[in-house]
């Protein structure tokens, strides 16, 4: 993320007809982008920009994204190529969702490709307004999410209104909240109490009735937090504890909904590299 704190760069993804170019329109205050009720209606990507809070926010909408099995114009082949290319240039992805629909495979694929390349996401759940019980509704997606989606700890979830503008500036103050969240620096006596407490609980999964452990953790400097992490073994940290240490550093120090980089060293000298 090469973008200073006060410039946003947000790219609008998902499925066609979710109100991507509603969303967009709603941001800019103007229709540029077209907007209707035919099936994948946006066949290019619109680029603009507006300020709020002091703060300029470029954005980008793009056509909806269907699955590639679903594809026979090879038109649409090399939009979905250029949406996704366009992922790697932007702070945050909005993943646009019709509050109607389902959560769909398409959408956890989008949300995948996001979280690789290590942006802050938000799952948006658009059409709000037509939802009669929207706290049961909230209540049933978050669960949903939490039970189904792995990365879970990684999202944002916000609920809104394009074409009603319900909750649009909510949503932009919480992204400038995660974007500045990028910036955090955690002190190294704050590090180790985390440890501490760790080793307190002695909670850490087993492997092959071995316990991993971490012993020492530094910060690094990097546009998004990263952490070098040295452990008790010379064998190298399994997805169980990863995502186990993550998910409790995450609750620890409140960072839920933005990207982390661990790198976690195999080594018994706590002080090797």
């Amino acid at each position: 993320m090469s973008s200073s704190l006060n410039s946003i760069k947000l790219n609008i993804i998902g499925k066609p007809n979710s109100g991507k170019s509603t969303l967009f329109n709603s941001l800019l205050g103007e229709d540029i982008s077209p907007v209707g009720d035919e099936y994948g209606l946006t066949k290019k990507i619109y680029r603009d920009s507006f300020k709020y809070k002091s703060h300029e926010f470029i954005i980008v909408d793009t056509p909806g994204m269907r699955r590639r099995r679903k594809i026979i114009d090879k038109n649409e082949i090399k939009r979905n190529t250029e949406v996704v290319r366009l992922v790697k240039d932007v702070d945050i992805i909005i993943l646009l969702i019709d509050s109607q629909e389902s959560i769909t495979r398409q959408d956890f694929k989008l949300a995948d490709i996001a979280i690789r390349k290590n942006k802050i996401l938000f799952f948006v759940f658009n059409k709000i307004d037509i939802i009669e019980d929207k706290r049961s509704f909230k209540k049933k997606i978050n669960k949903y999410l939490e039970l189904n989606y792995s990365k879970f700890k990684y999202i944002n979830i916000e609920y809104i209104s394009a074409k009603k503008n319900i909750k649009i500036t909510n949503l932009l103050s919480n992204i400038i909240n995660k974007k500045k969240a990028l910036t955090t620096l955690i002190q190294k006596q704050k590090l180790n109490n985390f440890i501490d407490l760790l080793q307190k609980k002695g909670v850490y999964p087993k492997i092959n009735k071995i316990e991993i452990k971490p012993k020492y953790i530094v910060q690094l400097e990097n546009e998004i937090p990263k952490f070098k992490i040295f452990l008790n073994t010379k064998k190298k940290a399994p997805q169980i504890f990863q995502k186990f240490f993550d998910n409790s550093f995450r609750n620890y120090f409140q960072l839920e909904g933005i990207p982390i980089i661990y790198n976690f060293i195999s080594s018994k000298n706590p002080f090797s590299s």
